[in-house]
């Protein structure tokens, strides 16, 4: 009997905890443990901080040779010094999670590992004005519930290339340096500890960081490796569900079939279909209305020139400006087409449902609340479409709940063509429209 529960029990634990645990640091399964090798790029990451006396020697060594880094912080450590965070901040350095006490991940429970996770975000989130966007479990150590990380609590899991080997006792500042810099590489991503007072470290260790950290600065600096934040590092990649998943959402494009917008060439933002409006009568703000049965042109966004605007634009800002120009190309080509094309004559309106909506009444669509049953599948839907062409997407659903709720936007064909109408001699019938596999509208 003993032997049988012992059996039991070692196959749990192994199911529970070491088979994550090989999945993520042997197989790198939903984790993030380099960037891609090109662009000369190396990133610097701390782990056990805030230290009173240790962590501001670091950030003064960074702001000497203008390094930013990336601070995974424990978070009763942040809520007893929080004006440590506030300077990293200040500073430009990053703020990530690495839970809220440095408990062994193989013997915490789901409802332990939910905690650890919200009150580190919580903590954080009030210091820096926002959770944290990036997690890393303490000894880099996985069971089930932290190897789907990034799936239930929206943060990504990121690990480290190499280890520089700075907490032992045996170690020294030479020793600190060879070892990082004999295996440093382009797209490397380096850690090291700010701290000594977590199980496992050897007291005053991080001194012998400190001694080391100057001349591995200036070392990969002589070799033109460039030292930037994770979030410059480009590590986001898509993974093997995402780009199963684009595949099947391509598919289902196909089998709605929903057509690209073109102008000379190259695709708009929109996509459509021609469909009869289903649906309670709307009244636009132009007079025009929408009665059941009427002939519509059902707006999608492209979901491939989405992706390549947020892959293009590295702030939020630079996004918005993209995306603003491209609708100003849109807009025209859509009018265009309204105009030209027989079908398009015949629309009432062209009506879509979308995430994207604040914003659209100063261009002339009309905004209007779905039925709930339809707004709660589109909400999942769009969110699903999120994850799949948006490298920060499951990120941006967590952080954003509230403001992504989907809304009905309609223009009538008449206030379209008046608005955005423009004849040039490049913009043709014959170049506007292409049937693609395409992305559908979302946020």
């Amino acid at each position: 009997m003993t032997e049988a529960v012992f059996k039991l029990l070692t196959f749990f634990l192994g199911l529970y905890a070491l088979l994550p645990t090989v999945l993520a640091r042997l197989c790198h399964i939903g984790v993030i443990w380099q960037g891609p090798r090109e662009g000369k790029r190396v990133a610097i990451t701390f782990d056990d901080g805030p230290h009173p006396v240790y962590t501001p020697r670091v950030l003064d060594i960074l702001k000497q040779y203008n390094v930013r880094a990336c601070f995974f912080v424990l978070g009763y450590k942040a809520k007893t010094h929080p004006e440590l965070i506030t300077r990293m901040i200040a500073e430009g350095h990053e703020v990530a999670s690495h839970g809220f006490h440095h408990h062994f991940p193989w013997f915490l429970g789901p409802r332990a590992i939910i905690r650890e996770v919200r009150e580190a975000s919580r903590v954080i989130a009030e210091i820096t004005g926002q959770p944290p966007r990036l997690y890393r479990p303490p000894w880099g150590l996985f069971n089930l519930f932290s190897l789907l990380h990034s799936f239930l609590f929206g943060q990504r899991v990121v690990l480290w290339s190499f280890m520089s080997w700075d907490w032992g006792r045996r170690c020294t500042p030479e020793s600190i340096t060879r070892q990082v810099l004999s295996r440093v590489r382009d797209g490397s991503i380096l850690v090291f500890h700010d701290s000594d007072d977590t199980p496992g470290a050897t007291p005053g260790a991080p001194a012998k960081m400190l001694a080391a950290l100057p001349m591995i600065l200036q070392e990969l600096q002589r070799r033109g490796l460039a030292i930037a934040p994770l979030a410059e590092l480009n590590v986001q990649k898509e993974n093997l569900w995402q780009r199963l998943g684009q595949r099947l959402d391509s598919l289902i494009i196909r089998i709605l079939g929903i057509k690209e917008l073109h102008l000379n060439g190259r695709p708009t933002l929109f996509c459509f279909r021609l469909r009869r409006y289903r649906g309670r009568p709307l009244i636009l703000s132009d007079g025009t209305t929408i009665q059941p049965r009427d002939p519509i042109a059902e707006l999608h966004l492209n979901n491939k020139v989405l992706k390549e605007i947020t892959s293009t634009g590295k702030s939020p800002e630079r996004i918005a400006l993209l995306t603003l120009k491209e609708l100003k190309r849109s807009l025209p080509a859509l009018a265009q087409w309204v105009h030209s094309k027989p079908h398009g004559k015949n629309i009432r309106a062209v009506v879509g449902l979308t995430m994207l909506y604040r914003g659209t009444e100063r261009l002339g669509f009309s905004v209007f609340e779905p039925p709930a049953v339809i707004k709660g599948l589109a909400k999942w839907y769009q969110g699903w479409l999120l994850t799949l062409y948006h490298t920060e997407g499951r990120l941006r659903l967590h952080r954003n709940k509230e403001k992504l709720s989907p809304k009905i936007v309609a223009m009538g064909r008449e206030e379209l063509v008046r608005r955005y109408l423009r004849v040039t001699e490049n913009l043709t019938g014959d170049n506007l429209m292409k049937k693609q596999k395409v992305g559908h509208l979302t946020g």
